[in-house]
């Protein structure tokens, strides 16, 4: 991929390892999305995911997405983290700069409303989609919508947060915040929470954004959307409300078997 595509674009950065099924449906639906938005490209990081994983990764062929394969697990954090020290920078800068988790689901409309919102809302640095309120919901701490002008003159519902991080499912900042105040490095281990140091690779990167930007921007979810975090973190729990079965379904016409547990 020529990678000065990513200037001024959206860009989507997604790690996989594990769990088959979801990082199935999650690629699928994400790829769709990426070629349907104009200006908004996919990063995929393989961090020695399982054998399953890497032949379905075999499939996807889009100028769209950038797949780049790792010969050992080297976490989620360290993952996005040398991605952007080794390929982006003030020449290919995105306008926005996304991560999403494998195991996570929401369509184009709103996609797109995150999109606009990360854009217009300056006073803002991690903006999210809200979760569908199932078992695996993540989020934490959430106040009240109430509605935020943005600099576009429309008017945002946004769900702050209380002393919490938005849950990293599916959120974003502007290019201009890495650049400015996180230097390239959107989870920077000094930020890390002190129950992460053992496993700074994969633990505690929505916290590490949150502290590194408290003092500066708001953050919140954006109310009236909808994600779906289908899985808990131990991957113990899938739950799959019956009103998603149907957006599943056109996701996923290769049957995927996505089973509630």
């Amino acid at each position: 991929m020529d990678r000065r595509q990513f200037k001024d674009a959206t860009v989507v950065f997604v790690v996989v390892h594990y769990e088959y099924e979801c990082v199935a449906l999650t690629i699928t639906n994400m790829v769709g999305i990426v070629e349907s938005v104009p200006n908004t490209y996919l990063v995929i990081i393989n961090s020695k995911a399982t054998p399953q994983i890497q032949e379905f990764l075999t499939t996807i062929s889009s100028d769209r997405v950038d797949i780049v394969h790792l010969p050992i697990n080297f976490g989620f954090n360290n993952c996005i983290n040398y991605y952007i020290r080794d390929f982006i920078s003030d020449e290919n800068l995105p306008s926005t700069i996304m991560q999403m988790g494998s195991d996570i689901l929401f369509n184009q409309k709103d996609f797109e409303t995150l999109v606009d919102a990360i854009a217009h809302l300056p006073a803002y640095g991690t903006i999210g989609l809200s979760y569908e309120n199932n078992a695996c919901n993540p989020e934490r701490n959430v106040l009240n919508a109430k509605n935020v002008r943005g600099s576009n003159g429309k008017l945002y519902p946004i769900r702050h947060t209380f002393l919490c991080p938005v849950a990293g499912g599916i959120m974003g900042i502007r290019g201009s915040i890495l650049r400015d105040h996180l230097n390239y490095k959107l989870f920077h281990p000094k930020h890390m929470p002190r129950q992460y140091h053992d496993i700074l690779g994969v633990g505690g990167a929505d916290a590490a954004l949150y502290n590194a930007l408290k003092w500066r921007f708001k953050c919140g979810y954006i109310a009236e959307t909808t994600a779906l975090h289908m899985k808990s973190r131990d991957g113990s729990i899938v739950d799959i409300p019956p009103h998603w079965r149907s957006y599943i379904q056109d996701v996923n016409p290769q049957g995927i078997n996505l089973k509630n547990e």
